[in-house]
């Protein structure tokens, strides 16, 4: 299936010199993609294009009596135990008319779209009821002290007891750990600053855990990143991740596009367009901007790929005038080292919230959406878990002048909407590597390597040619072709390339280029097995 198309950049030129490059490190194993120029030396008749996965609709929904209308994750996935062969999820419920009982529940499943919510015999009574899936970690806590926003499994802990990992706290983080995702146990160590939003990722490429965390700088909020290589000990967080000036040029035009598109669900609460760029005319909390409400990482085939949540604050919150209304989109970044950071896809929406022109019941992902902390690897594809709100504000609660909305006045549609809930966990599928792809048309493209050291016998490509076919060349030193493929034509997410002329087995450790041409399809990645 062809996802969404966000950009096209059509790449003609030599990006250098093919004749001055140094050998790259292509690892055997690890997929190149093409999310920057790291192995490209030249581009010729061929575009990029950036995709947005496929969303399957809200598979966990506020409905456990203990859930009240809303659950919700900043950055917990669901996560395979292998002993156990099922996924465990962590997330929070939010009875909102009590928030002494706000709190972290846990859902079992075993494909990861069906999920069941255990009662586990904690016998703290929740909405009337002492039957429910709610995790403890310190009884003494309340709202927002327990909440468990960023749950990972580390199955190389030697510490059975440390398997489970995640972080407490709504303002300020505290280490915990868990042998069963239930019980869990805080860490004496560091003590981590942020405030509300937090995501948590073991990178494996660096053995170390990375914490993104919630901060501010003059665009409003911010991300900033914190590593620990034992879970105990955390760095003093530096910043990781911002908006910047041309994103605040864009907000212009996408609130200005979101509030007269009516397709979508647009914000109660939006202040008149500023004259400037100094925020509102009245007021004192800033909109018509664009902010990171939070950033997600994870290590992806040798780099890291960022999952911005930006947002867009179109009004202020009436009547306190304490906060603000607005809406989210999931962009898509990619770094190498951290702290360089390539927005891809023109910052156009990686997953951005779902219409409601054809109704409002069942449909989460209409205004506020937080990304996971990284996908989840399901064969050939990559599984997104994301809460999707449908409002910022509490649904039907308030007019937009900020007065409380009459029960009374609400349609049949919207009462059906209050009773389906107010936000759950979505899911959307992206193909594997599928994140941008190198396109041909009629006419062919190609696509030649920055040499490297061929360490491998096979090579293997992830690639649609459904209505075309690509061919591979091998080059040596001399730019002479040693090694030709046979034409190969389909859609293969994975598939190892043959040979018409030549094998790769008698290159071995010899310093090699790779030829694609492409005609009429796509080429997500490539790989040495």
């Amino acid at each position: 299936m062809i996802h969404w198309v966000l950009c096209t950049i059509l790449l003609g030129n030599p990006i250098s010199s093919p004749l001055q490059e140094e050998p790259i490190q292509v690892p055997v194993g690890q997929r190149q993609l093409f999310l920057d120029h790291g192995c490209i030396a030249q581009l010729q008749d061929l575009h990029s294009t950036m995709h947005q996965p496929v969303k399957r609709g809200a598979v966990i929904r506020p409905d456990a009596v203990s859930d009240g209308s809303r659950v919700q994750t900043y950055g917990s996935v669901p996560l395979w135990v292998p002993d156990e062969q099922v996924f465990k999820m962590v997330y929070m419920a939010f009875p909102m008319e009590n928030h002494g009982e706000i709190g972290a529940a846990l859902a079992i499943s075993k494909d990861g779209l069906h999920w069941e919510k255990p009662d586990l015999g904690q016998g703290v009574s929740v909405r009337g009821s002492t039957t429910n899936n709610r995790i403890f970690v310190d009884r003494k806590l309340h709202w927002g002290d327990n909440a468990l926003w960023n749950v990972i499994y580390d199955a190389d802990d030697p510490d059975p007891q440390r398997r489970f990992k995640g972080l407490l706290g709504a303002i300020g983080r505290t280490p915990v750990v868990s042998a069963d995702a239930i019980h869990w146990t805080q860490l004496v160590g560091t003590a981590i600053p942020s405030h509300d939003t937090s995501t948590l990722t073991y990178d494996d490429q660096n053995h170390r855990f990375l914490a993104v965390l919630k901060t501010f700088n003059r665009f409003g909020r911010a991300a900033a990143l914190s590593t620990s290589p034992d879970f105990r000990i955390w760095s003093t967080p530096s910043p990781c991740f911002s908006t910047d000036d041309l994103d605040q040029k864009i907000a212009r035009e996408v609130i200005r596009n979101r509030i007269h598109d009516r397709r979508f669900t647009v914000p109660l609460f939006v202040d008149p367009e500023p004259k400037t760029d100094a925020g509102p005319t009245t007021g004192r909390i800033p909109t018509w901007r664009a902010e990171c409400y939070a950033f997600s990482i994870f290590p992806y085939e040798g780099v890291y790929i960022g999952l911005p949540m930006v947002y867009y604050p179109t009004g202020e919150e009436l009547p306190a005038r304490n906060n603000s209304d607005g809406f989210h989109s999931i962009q898509l970044a990619m770094s190498r080292d951290l702290t360089t950071w390539n927005r891809l896809g023109d910052r156009g929406e990686f997953i951005g919230p779902s219409p409601i022109d054809k109704g409002l019941i069942g449909v989460f992902d209409r205004q506020e959406l937080i990304p996971p902390s990284r996908p989840v690897l399901r064969g050939d594809e990559l599984w997104f878990y994301y809460t999707g709100l449908k409002t910022r504000i509490p649904p039907y609660s308030r007019n937009s002048d900020g007065t409380a909305r009459d029960p009374a006045s609400l349609t049949d549609e919207e009462r059906d909407d209050l009773a389906d809930g107010w936000s759950a966990i979505c899911l959307a599928v992206l193909r594997r590597d599928g994140f941008v792809s190198l396109d041909a048309g009629p006419m062919p493209g190609t696509l030649l390597t920055k040499p490297f050291v061929l360490e491998a016998e096979k090579l293997c490509v992830n690639l649609d040619a459904t209505a075309g076919e690509m061919t591979v060349e091998v080059l040596n030193n001399n730019q002479q072709t040693v090694c030709c493929s046979k034409e190969l034509p389909g859609n293969h997410p994975r598939t190892e390339v043959s040979w018409k002329s030549g094998h790769l087995a008698g290159l071995k450790g010899e310093t090699v280029r790779l030829r694609f041409t492409l005609t009429n399809s796509r080429l997500y990645s490539f790989w040495l097995e």
